[in-house]
């Protein structure tokens, strides 16, 4: 039992660690951040109080409440949906331009010549959020190269799609985290 507690105190410092390194510190003064297993889901304080406030017979028939917003493991891995509701500051995009967004969104790779902006913090293999022209999350990416190289390499891949919101149409089984 010891051992839970230990573990889940771990994924917790593991989430505030995530929070502060992408900046979504403000989010959990106003959200509640519950463990299922790995799965770190993100729901509204006032339904997190409802919820614990219940009798342990309802809680049982409740099937889900919230948004799944990642996974714990060794570090915190974003799902596609946390990464569109928690990212709100400049750090590890990339921007890219019409057409790519369109082939990003069917799953391909994103050139070089097709980034407009990415911000100065990416360092080689880092995962990256790809945003369109409007700073919309639109899928999240592995940089080849830092962000000092990514916009000079012209017809070079440098952005791998790891997932995008295209996924949910394309494949069965949904739902990653990276």
């Amino acid at each position: 039992m010891l051992d839970k507690l230990d573990s889940k105190k771990k994924k917790k410092k593991i989430i505030e660690n995530a929070s502060r390194y992408y900046g979504f510190e403000e989010e959990l003064k106003y959200f509640d951040f519950r463990l299922k297993n790995q799965d770190v889901i993100m729901l509204d304080k006032g339904l997190g109080e409802l919820i614990d406030s219940i009798s342990n017979k309802l809680k049982s028939r409740l099937v889900y409440a919230g948004i799944k917003v990642g996974e714990v493991g060794r570090r915190f891995r974003f799902s596609l949906e946390g990464s569109f509701f928690l990212i709100k500051k400049e750090k590890k995009k990339v921007y890219i331009d019409r057409k790519a967004e369109m082939l990003f969104l069917y799953g391909r790779d994103v050139f070089s010549k097709s980034i407009l902006k990415a911000t100065a913090d990416i360092k080689e293999n880092d995962i990256v959020f790809v945003c369109n022209l409007y700073g919309d999350v639109i899928g999240i990416g592995r940089a080849k190269y830092s962000a000092k190289d990514i916009t000079r390499l012209g017809e070079k891949v440098v952005v791998y799609n790891l997932i995008d919101r295209g996924e949910y149409l394309r494949k069965e089984k949904l739902y990653k985290s990276f």
